[in-house]
């Protein structure tokens, strides 16, 4: 078994890849925690997203490597984008408060989007050598299919719980102003 406690990030450092140990504030890691958050979040649903949840987890190998398997990740969206496609009418025509784990998730899901976007900004002013060199492409295009696929499954619950979204404003009885 494994030695959980090495001690070795007790500096603010950690290993990036199996080359390079780097500062825990380094964007891989950070985007890394970002995908470790979201799938806590789906897990919290219980086992319905586990298939999701093992892809992230693929992905956050992909980082660690820096080797992006492309067919994998289009497999994913395509499965996502089928999803969507076929379940787009959940999404009711009024404005809906976001609610439960899976509307936690996709707000997570969409900050690690803007992480990876945001070190791939980073990444083209930086010189060829110093890049961390991985295809982020299909990461941002599937972390923002999966905050899609999220959106809608986060309305599925207006068909089997429409009482939860009772607007409560709604039902408080307009006051009369009384002349004096």
């Amino acid at each position: 078994m494994a030695q959980i406690t090495t001690k070795g990030g007790d500096t603010g450092m950690t290993q990036l890849n199996p080359n390079r140990i780097a500062s825990k504030t380094h964007p891989v890691i950070k985007i890394q925690g970002d995908l470790d958050e979201l799938s806590c979040a789906l897990g919290m649903d219980g086992d319905k997203f586990d298939s999701i949840q093992t892809f992230l987890s693929e992905l956050m190998g992909y980082f660690y490597y820096k080797n992006v398997d492309e067919r994998r990740v289009a497999q994913q969206i395509w499965s996502l984008e089928d999803y969507i496609s076929t379940h787009n009418n959940s999404i009711p025509p009024f404005f809906v408060n976001p609610r439960g784990a899976v509307s936690l998730a996709r707000a997570i899901c969409r900050r690690a989007e803007r992480a990876v976007v945001e070190m791939m900004e980073a990444e083209r002013a930086l010189p060829e050598i110093e890049r961390y060199g991985m295809n982020l492409g299909p990461v941002i295009q599937y972390l923002n299919r999966l905050s899609d696929f999220l959106f809608v499954k986060s309305f599925e619950r207006v068909a089997t719980q429409p009482t939860l979204f009772k607007d409560e404003l709604a039902e408080i009885p307009e006051k009369k102003v009384v002349a004096m």
